[in-house]
């Protein structure tokens, strides 16, 4: 309080002498506090060089605000000030001036790396908001360390004092800091609208403000206040300010107050010595200087109505969670609950807000991307159809070829079209569009360029001059293959052997058996729609690829994110401590299946801001991603015999203890289509007929499950 009474000049009389004289060197204390981490800018010394030259003169000229008719140009202002604040602000106006506790001639914040970027309000009266917002920012800054980023959005809509676009007073913003807490930019971005929603409840608070002083309009209460932090403060716009492109304005202050801005520090030396303060606007960086000016002391009203946003050190939060990716086996019906442990190391509270999203990723349309490295990602399971499957012709060129148009057997959906054919190219990529497409090329995902209607496996300038095949493979229900085997790039190099499965209606799947190490980083991988608007890019130019790797991408669904419960959805967690946060997934009213959702933690840890932990939920069968086992072996699943069949397979397969055995049938898209055995069985050889009869040809997984081990092999239905 002493401090405060100091800075303000509320404290008068020799008997604060010595106390006075303590604080003088309050400067020279905070400098090596504040300066520590922070860089001296060249362009704000070239700026302060630049402006001392010119004195007491300012440039005008063409600016970004120049440009705007003058009807345009009153809606960057919109400054609004309560008869109450104007009765508060005469009495304190009345104070004598305090004892200046800094006798430098120029103090800028910028200089601290303490002063966020300049933004621009556009075509809504919102400085009032801008200044608020840009003042508590450096208040957090000073005080933590750590550069924010507060949405504006935020206070334009959600304040209830009625400040918006038509208007409006700073402490509406400050109010909605006080209360509710500044959230980040990212969650709430600006638009110059005051009539969008209120969405703050789903951000996360990353500061809460403690509140605001008023200082009185004399220059040395407002050095002293600065000494803390930059302060929100008002003055009036005239025309000619427009036009500012440096240097030190000047204008008697006539009109009523219209604008506020954000004062970073001071320069004496300015304007011929008389002074100026060094202030940050809203209108972007193309105005003034980098978005800066420098106003004389007292011209045109400024620091009239001047604030400082209080914000004490609230310590730092450290987030962690005990796990990065969520698996969960449940059959039909059932239900179960985890826990997620976040952990909070640092000094400070830590706010979450956690909530289930669509897979990280996605595109505009709902497909999203997962790879075998990714912890809920596809299991690499390569299907050999070189035995079956149909070699795929290029007639005109094994350089640059088309296949032309392929059936598919069955309707198979990318984006919102359906397709029964597709067309083949040599460089590694299949497409649903019509017309004899070779571009070798590969292009970035979506792009204007054909092919559109695209699925790229992996698109390079390919070709099968040095030998080589494509082979397809289709059951004529619901699966089919392309194998592109043995291919090497246009120069000659490496070998690749890759394939794409497409299982209907949506399902993508890409598989990489055998990639040279060379040419790896020229490829393109991704799918596209039919008017190349949308697209889905996995790699471009980039290493991505490996030896047995799989690429799946998978459409969302908006409405089927209600098998995952989670409560509480927003909380806070104290400084060195954790919290269990229950999630529950069921089964309920769902069929078989492999689900596949996100859960997104926002939080104020601001090196964790946000965080995905991605989910899959099996739903009474794990399919064919169960097919690798790290345990010991043993039991053994023999060859299916014989394989391909077209009617009855023999299925042996060894236990080397008594135990509970299952022998289950799965289709290539993870369905269970049989289950051959399920019960105890002895130690020793077994052995299973499937008499697959009702089944359409296809390739089929059968798997052998004892106690904790599974073994999988593949054969393939011919009729």
């Amino acid at each position: 309080m002493v401090l405060k009474e100091l800075l303000y000049g509320e404290i008068q009389g020799d008997t604060m002498k010595n106390i006075f004289a303590a604080l003088i060197s309050l400067s020279f204390l905070l400098y090596p506090l504040v300066a520590a981490n922070a860089e001296f800018s060249d362009e704000v010394l070239e700026i302060q060089r630049m402006i001392a030259e010119n004195g007491l003169h300012w440039t005008a000229g063409k600016t970004s605000m120049m440009d705007l008719p003058s009807d345009e140009r009153q809606l960057r202002l919109g400054l609004e000030i309560p008869d109450d604040v104007k009765e508060r602000f005469d009495k304190i106006n009345q104070m004598p001036p305090p004892l200046l506790l800094n006798t430098q001639e120029c103090f800028d914040w910028r200089m601290f790396g303490a002063v966020t970027p300049v933004k621009d309000q556009g075509a809504c009266g919102s400085c009032w908001d801008f200044a608020a917002t840009g003042a508590f920012e450096s208040a957090y800054y000073i005080a933590e360390g750590i550069e924010p980023d507060f949405s504006e959005l935020q206070a334009l809509v959600c304040n209830w004092g009625g400040s918006g676009c038509n208007g409006g007073w700073m402490e509406d913003a400050y109010h909605v800091f006080m209360d509710y807490g500044a959230v980040d930019e990212s969650c709430m971005p600006y638009r110059a609208n005051d009539n969008l929603p209120c969405t703050q409840e789903e951000c996360v608070s990353i500061a809460v403000q403690d509140g605001f002083e008023n200082v009185p309009n004399n220059v040395n209460a407002i050095k002293n206040a600065l000494m803390l932090g930059p302060l929100s403060t008002t003055f009036t716009v005239y025309n000619d300010f427009y036009g500012y492109q440096g240097g030190c304005y000047d204008h008697a202050d006539v009109e009523p107050l219209n604008h506020a801005v954000v004062i970073v520090g001071w320069d004496d030396e300015m304007c011929d010595g008389e002074g100026a303060w060094i202030v940050k606007n809203s209108w972007g960086e193309t105005f003034g200087d980098d978005g800066f000016f420098y106003m004389k002391y007292g011209a045109a009203g400024i620091g009239e109505f001047t604030q400082k946003p209080v914000y004490g050190p609230s310590g730092t939060p450290e987030f962690s969670c005990n796990t990065d990716s969520i698996e969960i086996d449940l059959q039909i019906e059932e239900q179960t609950e985890i826990n997620l442990e976040f952990n909070n190391f640092g000094d400070g509270n830590l706010r979450y807000i956690i909530e289930t999203v669509q897979p990280e990723g996605q595109d505009d349309f709902g497909y999203y991307c997962l790879n075998s490295d990714e912890p809920s990602g596809p299991v690499f399971n390569w299907v050999d159809i070189s035995s079956i499957g149909q070699v795929i012709e290029f007639p005109y060129n094994n350089d640059d070829g088309n296949s032309g148009w392929i059936d598919l057997g069955f309707d198979f959906h990318l984006y919102d079209c359906e397709y029964n054919r597709i067309r083949i190219c040599t460089n590694g990529w299949a497409t649903f569009m019509g017309g004899w497409l070779i571009n070798a090329d590969n292009l970035s995902i979506p792009n204007e360029m054909v092919p559109n209607d695209l699925i790229a496996v992996f698109w390079d300038d390919l070709t099968f001059e040095y030998g080589g095949e494509v082979y397809f493979y289709t059951n004529n229900v619901d699966s089919a293959i392309i194998t592109w085997q043995d291919v090497r790039t246009a120069n000659g190099s490496g070998e690749h052997t890759f394939q794409l499965i497409l299982n209907a209606p949506n399902t993508i799947t890409c598989q990489y058996a055998d990639m040279s190490d060379n040419d790896l980083d020229g490829c393109s991988i991704g799918i596209e729609n039919h008017y190349a608007a949308i697209g889905l890019e996995a790699a471009y130019n980039s290493p991505y690829v490996h030896d047995s790797m799989a690429v799946s991408f998978n459409i969302g669904d908006s409405n089927a994110l209600d098998w995952i419960t989670i409560e509480p959805a927003a909380g806070t967690v104290p400084a060195e401590s954790n919290s269990n946060i229950p999630v529950v997934f069921s089964a309920e009213g769902l069929d078989a299946g492999i689900y596949n959702a996100a859960i997104e933690i926002l939080t104020n840890d601001f090196d964790n801001l946000e965080s995905y932990i991605p989910v899959v939920m099996n739903v009474d069968a794990t399919g064919i991603e169960e097919t690798i086992s790290l345990l010991p072996d043993d039991i053994e699943l023999y060859p299916v015999y014989p394989n391909p069949f077209n009617a009855t397979a023999s299925i042996g397969y060894y236990l080397t203890k008594p135990s509970e055995a299952a022998v289950e049938i799965f289709n290539l898209t993870g369905q269970k289509t049989a289950v051959l055995f399920n019960g105890y069985q002895p130690a020793g050889e077994h052995t299973v007929n499937w008499d697959a009869g009702d089944n359409a040809s296809g390739i089929y997984f059968v798997r052998l499950k004892s106690d904790e081990h599974v073994k999988t092999v593949m054969m393939t239905l011919l009729k």
